[in-house]
This record gives C-alpha cells, sequence and structure tokens, in this order.
C-alpha cells in the first residue's frame, strides 16, 4: 500500500472533521511559526497538524463543540474519522482539542 504524506493527508484530515456531526468549529493544530510562514507567503495550510516519525503518525486536531453537545462522544468520532482519513497502514496516534463553545446548537 501506498504511503500517503503528512501534507497529503492533513487535508483529508480537515474534511473528514468537518464532516463529523457535533463539530461545531474548527482550529489551526499547527505550531505558530509555520502559520506565519505560511501567512507571508500567501499558502493555504491545513488545520490539522499530522507529523510522521520513526514509523509512526501523530495527528493533532483542534475543534469546538456546543455546550449542548456530548465532549467526549464527539471527540472520540473526530479521532475515528482522522484515522480513517488514512488509506496506509501507518500507527497514528490522535490527539482531539476540544473547545466548548458557549453558543447554543444551531
Amino acid at each position: 500500500m501506498t504511503t500517503i504524506s503528512a501534507a497529503e493527508l492533513a487535508p483529508r484530515i480537515d474534511l473528514a472533521v468537518t464532516a463529523v456531526e457535533g463539530v461545531r468549529e474548527c482550529y489551526s493544530a499547527r505550531p505558530v511559526v509555520a502559520r506565519a510562514v505560511e501567512h507571508l507567503t500567501d499558502v493555504e495550510g491545513s488545520l490539522a497538524d499530522v507529523d510522521d516519525a520513526a514509523g509512526a503518525r501523530a495527528v493533532t486536531v483542534c475543534i469546538g463543540v456546543s455546550s449542548e453537545d456530548d465532549a467526549a462522544v464527539v471527540a472520540a468520532a473526530v479521532a475515528t474519522a482522522a484515522r480513517g482519513a488514512g488509506e496506509d497502514d501507518i500507527p497514528s496516534s490522535v490527539r482531539v482539542r476540544v473547545a466548548r463553545l458557549i453558543a447554543p446548537r444551531s
């Protein structure tokens, strides 16, 4: 099976995460320096942070969840969606950072 690079995988994860029921907002999980370079060079980057190292992959995603939604259930669904976005067999850990939004569900 072909290995997917971090640069190819991050936009797929972004799409998968935004499709999860209960996700109200998506935020950048990438380092500030990377986002600043993209801003200066007028390049649009992904929100998910994907790090490939030593045969494993670490994914970080930041989401906003309504106060009316169960954050743990939404976070678990996001982790599953992020793992499913890749089509290769590289083991991955997924960290989901959740921000509780005060506004009611729309």
